[in-house]
């Protein structure tokens, strides 16, 4: 039996996808508000990530080299906490990187940065 075309309006039998949910969530002002306030930790997450497989580390390894345990960078990598200065100094150092801090001010398109090596 051949397949009827769909109206434009039937949701499909496998739902939305996850872009598409996540956008549809951003309506909402709370759940735009914890997604922002998420975003750098996600990005440091990203850049732990990336680097880590880079240097072909597990999270024990890397956990090792900060003399730490693989349960807290599951935490960095989560992208769901905040990490403190000290333990991005740590963790730059077990991933044989530095880690930069600083401060961007004045206008956007042409902001001012002042940054300081941990």
């Amino acid at each position: 039996m051949p397949r009827q075309a769909k109206h434009p309006n039937d949701q499909s039998p496998i739902g939305t996808s996850v872009a598409e949910d996540i956008q549809a969530s951003l309506d909402d002002a709370e759940i735009r508000g914890e997604h922002e306030r998420l975003a750098p930790f996600e990005a440091l997450a990203r850049l732990v990530i990336m680097r880590r497989a880079a240097l072909g580390l597990t999270q024990e390894q890397l956990a090792g080299r900060m003399n730490t345990t693989a349960s807290a960078i599951s935490r960095i990598e989560s992208g769901a906490h905040a990490t403190n200065a000290r333990t991005l100094m740590r963790l730059a150092g077990a991933l044989q990187a530095r880690a930069i801090l600083g401060f961007d001010y004045g206008p956007t398109a042409e902001p001012q940065r002042e940054l300081v090596v941990l």
